[in-house]
């Protein structure tokens, strides 16, 4: 209950800040090259693997069923945008980048140099939380993107190296709407605005030295991992909904 007190106050606090327009530019900018920049190679790769599995076992149970594969592109990239490469990148961001910052924040909690900020006068969740929500939302965006751009592409390969389907057939966009990347592109933002808040509050909520910072990083990954996967199921039911 306390962690949620935590999450809350730390949202309106953040949304204050926004308010006055004190988002630290230089920070936030850190922070987008720490998150996106250095995620690069690790969600390329692993969404590289996605990408072939995933067309692998479709075109697979396509020419069980019936050898007809003109709609397997359409198909694989109606599924990365809509839901395989905003949620994939959540879970990598809450595995690689979620775990740094409660880390990072719950070892600053643990030696008081958080209390030291605030009898400076300085607010912690200005300094340390707003950068952090802001630039996660950018970096998981283009990570999104990006991810889904190479699960794509990788996939045509085994497309084309396995079933012997030209890339002229699998890129096609028939069932691709507007739609699809307003849904894609809401749950990156969500979810890159939901990791980084619950991985902060877990790190604030650290306490009883390095013990503590291990729970806070562990609970950290647990709760984002667990968060991105119910708000990817609202979204998506909120998406058919308006639709």
């Amino acid at each position: 209950m306390a962690l949620w007190i935590t999450v809350g106050q730390m949202l309106s606090l953040s949304l204050w800040a926004l308010l006055r327009l004190r988002l630290g530019g230089r920070e936030m900018v850190r922070q987008v090259y720490e998150t996106g920049n250095r995620s690069i190679l690790f969600v390329g790769i692993t969404m590289a693997f996605i990408g072939m599995i995933g067309v692998y076992e479709l075109a697979s149970t396509m020419e069980a069923v019936l050898p007809e594969y003109s709609t397997l592109g359409a198909a694989t990239l109606q599924g990365l945008t809509r839901e395989m490469g905003p949620i994939m990148a959540g879970l990598l961001l809450a595995t690689r980048v979620g775990t740094g910052m409660a880390a990072e924040i719950g070892s600053m909690q643990v030696s008081d140099q958080i209390d030291a900020m605030k009898l400076c006068s300085v607010d912690p969740v200005e300094l340390l939380v707003l950068p952090r929500l802001f630039a996660s939302s950018i970096a998981s965006l283009g990570l999104a993107a990006l991810g889904t751009t190479i699960a794509f592409f990788s996939g045509m390969a085994v497309a084309w190296f396995g079933f012997s389907i030209l890339p002229d057939t699998f890129m096609s966009l028939r069932f691709v709407v507007t739609g699809d990347l307003i849904m894609g592109i809401s749950k990156a933002l969500v979810f890159g605005f939901t990791v980084p808040l619950v991985s902060c509050a877990c790190g604030f909520q650290a306490s009883g030295g390095s013990e503590g910072v291990g729970k806070a990083t562990t609970r950290a990954v647990v709760l984002s991992s667990f968060l991105v996967i119910v708000e990817d199921a609202l979204i998506t039911y909120i998406g058919e909904v308006l639709q």
